[in-house]
């Protein structure tokens, strides 16, 4: 993930700091619980449209409460931003539900470099040599990652496409975020929590109706539905609205190149907790072509807090 928000490191002094870092690091464990909760969903037979609208809905609701007061974004810059994270995170949860969770993450976790690549043209940021070199890293990793994996069924070639997808919607979405620079990033996340769930709610009710009485069969006593609905209000509330209310507190003292190192722990967590929960391995191919993709972020964001110190 690619923090961009401003920060005031020296603010707190070293006890201050230490805190942020603990904010960031917690936050960025608990959003590598997302493939384990979309793993366990699909087990219970919740499609990707079932679990992007309970699990938006969710987490707006547990936001809801700290939206009062905060800088909120316009009408026109907050509708394209739902757009955009209605996409990433529905073609995230689909290639979760397809592939490896360790596909998925490192897949969407290319969004920085779609960014270096994108940036010149759409926000006008000049490109180093540095930023190539990261680029064509990862290119290496993902083409390991995709013509590494071993052959199968089309649906899970097309898991590892979508996977792709969500990183270049995460990428447009990161760069759609600086302009909404002015407003609350708690606010943004609550209303793009909102308007997603609005948004994916026709494809529920035309593809897997039946979810919607989800909630009412719970209430009714059925284990099954009771299951489903307690990990969709855990993913919305511990999954996404209490990270993102850590991630806000972390990144007033925290530095943006600092700050996007520390959440790498959510691709690296991501697929170890699948793997002790539903003992699904990572691939060979998958291990090595995240590893790159993982590299070049590390570096890009190393020499991003180098140049930052420099100006």
């Amino acid at each position: 993930m690619e923090v961009t928000r401003k920060s005031s490191p020296s603010a707190g002094g070293k006890d201050g700091l230490a805190t942020a870092r603990l904010c960031l690091v917690v936050c960025a464990i608990l959003f590598s619980l997302g493939g384990w909760f979309i793993k366990e969903l699909t087990r219970l037979s919740v499609s990707a449209p079932g679990i992007v609208f309970y699990r938006s809905a969710f987490a707006a609701l547990c936001l809801a409460p700290l939206v009062r007061g905060r800088a909120l974004p316009r009408l026109a810059d907050w509708a394209i931003a739902v757009v955009l994270f209605t996409a990433l995170l529905g073609l995230f949860v689909a290639a979760t539900q397809g592939t490896s969770a360790a596909n998925a993450i490192f897949l969407q976790y290319t969004a920085p470099l779609y960014v270096v690549l994108l940036g010149p043209y759409l926000l006008r940021e000049p490109r180093r040599r540095a930023d190539l070199a990261t680029l064509a890293l990862a290119i290496t990793g993902i083409a390991v990652l995709f013509f590494g994996s071993p052959g199968g069924p089309r649906w899970q070639r097309d898991a590892l496409a979508m996977g792709a997808a969500s990183g270049l919607f995460f990428g447009l979405y990161l760069m759609w975020l600086r302009r909404l620079r002015y407003a609350d990033p708690v606010a943004v996340t609550a209303l793009n929590n909102a308007g997603c769930a609005l948004l994916i709610l026709p494809l529920l009710l035309a593809i897997r109706p039946a979810e919607i009485g989800l909630l009412p069969r719970a209430l009714g006593g059925d284990g099954l539905a009771m299951r489903g609905a307690l990990l969709l209000v855990l993913m919305g509330g511990v999954q996404i609205a209490l990270p993102y209310t850590l991630m806000s507190a972390g990144l007033r003292r925290i530095a943006s190149a600092e700050a996007s190192l520390l959440t790498l722990v959510e691709p690296l967590l991501n697929p170890v907790w699948v793997w002790l929960a539903i003992g699904e391995r990572p691939a060979a191919a998958t291990v090595m072509g995240g590893s790159l993709i993982l590299l070049a972020l590390a570096l890009r964001y190393t020499l991003l807090g180098e140049r930052t110190a420099r100006e």
